[in-house]
């Protein structure tokens, strides 16, 4: 079932192509929620994680390699992978949308 999931999530983001606003939630909401451990850990856990939403997305904008900050989810790690290089290839302008969604998430 989690399989199954992951690969639709997948298949759901390389379909988007672009992303808007309102598409911005499918793009993370497939495996994370603001608030509840998901598939994937929560926004506010992966923002503990980090220390702030400036290092997740410092993160997400850089050429580091994943190393999963939230243990409890370490065994996504080569799903999350793919998701982190999808996200690196999307324009500045499109990387400021999912940011403004994932912050509206953890409010």
């Amino acid at each position: 079932m989690k399989k199954t999931m992951m690969i639709a999530a997948t298949a759901a983001f390389v379909m988007l192509g672009g992303l808007s606003t309102a598409e911005a939630k499918p793009f993370c909401a497939a495996c994370h929620e603001g608030h509840a451990d998901k598939i994937g850990p929560s926004f506010t856990s992966i923002v503990a994680a980090y220390g702030s939403v400036d290092a997740v997305f410092a993160f997400l904008n850089s050429d580091a390699d994943l190393e999963p900050k939230v243990a409890a989810f370490a065994s996504k790690a080569s799903t999350m992978k793919s998701q982190v290089k999808k996200y690196r290839k999307l324009d500045d302008a499109k990387k400021a949308e999912v940011r403004a969604w994932v912050e509206e998430q953890i409010k």
